[in-house]
């Protein structure tokens, strides 16, 4: 059974240290127990976030389960669900332990910060507005936008720990992040189609 009063860098190095050859997501979401949103949005966002979202695959396993569980916040469900094919997915236990090694120390230092505090900012209604975040910043990390995967997932990061620890302040910020992640998207976006205009009128149609 699992331990629902550990800290989420506990529940990374518990699978860290149980982990196979394959990590199935299903071995992920066992080891959450009942553990509701904000450690799910947590760990899916947690490859992204240190880095490793650029190996073949990741982005995608982990990207899907986000969006999924974003929809499931904003209908109201009470615990995370995800469906049985997409829990069979995996990932190999090297690249599974980089994401662990990479996330973890951050992880312990940035636990000794949370604490319950601003409640309005993590009570029900709340957590379903953030099912909004987590889908648009979930939708920019799934884009490919060069250098445009990790900013958003940080901000999912930052706020998932913020609902885990009742911390309203760590919400807050976290969505400021994400508005700033997804100005930076944008402005990438807007930049390269910019680029790619001006190339095609002087050099292709000029």
């Amino acid at each position: 059974m699992n331990d629902d009063t550990r800290k989420v860098s506990e529940i990374l190095a518990a699978m860290r240290a149980s982990a196979n050859e394959r990590v199935k997501l299903a071995d992920i979401v066992a080891e959450l127990g009942e553990r509701a949103f904000g450690v799910a949005m947590l760990l899916f966002s947690l490859p992204n976030a240190v880095g490793i979202g650029v190996i073949p695959g990741i982005s995608t396993l982990f990207g899907v389960p986000q969006i999924i569980l974003a929809l499931q916040m904003l209908a109201g469900f009470e615990r995370p669900w995800l469906p049985a094919w997409l829990l069979e997915k995996s990932i190999a236990r090297a690249d599974f332990e980089r994401m662990i090694d990479k996330g973890l120390p951050i992880l312990i230092r940035v636990e000794r910060y949370l604490k319950p505090r601003a409640a309005a900012l993590t009570g029900p209604l709340v957590e379903r507005l953030m099912g909004l975040v987590f889908l648009v910043l979930a939708a920019v990390v799934s884009l490919p936008i060069p250098l445009g995967n990790q900013p958003p997932a940080v901000a999912m990061a930052v706020v998932a720990l913020g609902l885990t620890a009742r911390d309203g302040v760590f919400v807050a910020v976290g969505c400021v992040m994400g508005v700033g992640a997804v100005a930076i998207a944008s402005l990438v976006v807007l930049g390269g189609a910019a680029v790619i205009w001006f190339a095609v009128t002087n050099f292709v149609l000029g």
